[in-house]
């Protein structure tokens, strides 16, 4: 029994022994809860690249960072923009052409009343009636339309009109109104050619009728089905080589040929045609205004429609100025038409 109570206090009799020992004993036990633990490793910014590479790219700081951001900011809105700009080219589909119509298509479009008196110093020639032209009862009624414009600025009229004004011409500023076609349409390109060249006959035969000293067709379009069925049923109009060169296609021959088929330049104004009158033949002269007009002349303007790029306003203006000139000139037997190939009045007698 004395042994084992000897046993349980001698830790106390051993500090008590060396009181030095126990007090380091407890100076390492409060220095070791203020230790540190394991070391946590940093965060990796991610800024650099991996150590495998063994290099460190260092953070732009100030100003370079606000030139990146804005470099960025540059690159994400060109981006954006293109992406805008080929999302419109894909919306802007273009507008499909237009083929043939029917009649039956406009059939609830009525057909224009021509303007005409006889003797009138011009005879305008459209293709046919627009929609917008059947619907108001007016010649070249669409707002876009150059027709009247063209008149005014050109001095065949003294001053502006309007669509709704087309009946006065006659009696006003003698001038006609008349279409190649009856029928209305959307577009010209609804028209056939066969449909075009069939009314050529009526639009001759009233021409004959109206003996206007000029005719102006306002299109291509209508003076090439004009010609092309005038020639045929007049066996052919035939003049020489050289007189075609240098009057229908605009120039002389070239002096070297050329390979492949060559596309035939367009004359615009004056054409070398001539419309004589067989019967009741009369000279005018510039005291005779009353005396019936003896030849019909032909002249070539674009189309005054707004959709014509090919020729703007001021182009139009100034070939129904020349017209203008040219009928002044007629009308005091000045104008020189050259080399002429004449038409006879009776080609489509009834």
């Amino acid at each position: 029994m004395k042994t084992e109570n000897r046993d349980s206090f001698e830790p106390e009799a051993s500090n008590q022994s060396d009181p030095e020992g126990a007090g380091k004993c407890k100076l390492k036990m409060d220095l070791q809860a203020f230790a540190f633990g394991t070391p946590v490793t940093p965060r990796r910014s991610l800024r650099t690249k991996p150590e495998s590479s063994g290099k460190i790219v260092p953070v732009p700081t100030g100003n370079a960072t606000r030139k990146t951001l804005a470099q960025k900011r540059k690159r994400s809105t060109s981006l954006s923009n293109s992406d805008e700009e080929q999302g419109e080219k894909r919306k802007k589909k273009k507008p499909l052409k237009r083929g043939y119509a029917p009649p039956e298509t406009y059939a609830h479009l009525n057909s224009l009343t021509d303007c005409l008196k006889e003797g009138v110093d011009v005879l305008f020639c459209g293709i046919n009636p627009g929609c917008m032209s059947a619907t108001k009862g007016c010649h070249f009624a669409s707002p876009t339309n150059h027709f009247w414009r063209c008149l005014h600025r050109s001095g065949l009229t003294s001053r502006l009109l309007s669509p709704s004004e087309d009946h006065t011409l006659p009696d006003a500023f003698n001038i006609g109104l008349t279409n190649l076609v009856e029928r209305p349409s959307a577009e010209a390109a609804e028209l056939s050619k066969k449909e075009m060249a069939e009314s050529v006959p009526t639009l001759f035969r009233k021409i004959v009728g109206v003996r206007p000293r000029v005719v102006c067709f306002v299109g291509k379009s209508i003076w090439d089905a004009f010609e092309a069925r005038v020639k045929k049923d007049s066996g052919g109009l035939k003049k020489s080589k050289t007189e075609l060169d240098s009057t229908k296609f605009g120039g002389p021959a070239p002096s070297k040929p050329t390979k492949g088929r060559q596309k035939p330049v367009t004359k615009w104004g004056s054409q070398p045609y001539k419309l004589v009158y067989d019967s009741e033949r009369a000279e005018l002269t510039a005291d005779a205004q009353d005396e019936r007009i003896a030849e019909t002349l032909f002249f070539l303007v674009p189309s005054t429609s707004g959709r014509v790029v090919s020729h703007q306003l001021s182009d139009k203006v100034e070939l129904f100025t020349e017209l203008k000139s040219q009928v002044d000139q007629v009308k005091m037997m000045k104008f020189d038409p050259g080399e002429t190939l004449p038409i006879s009045s009776s080609l489509y007698q009834d």
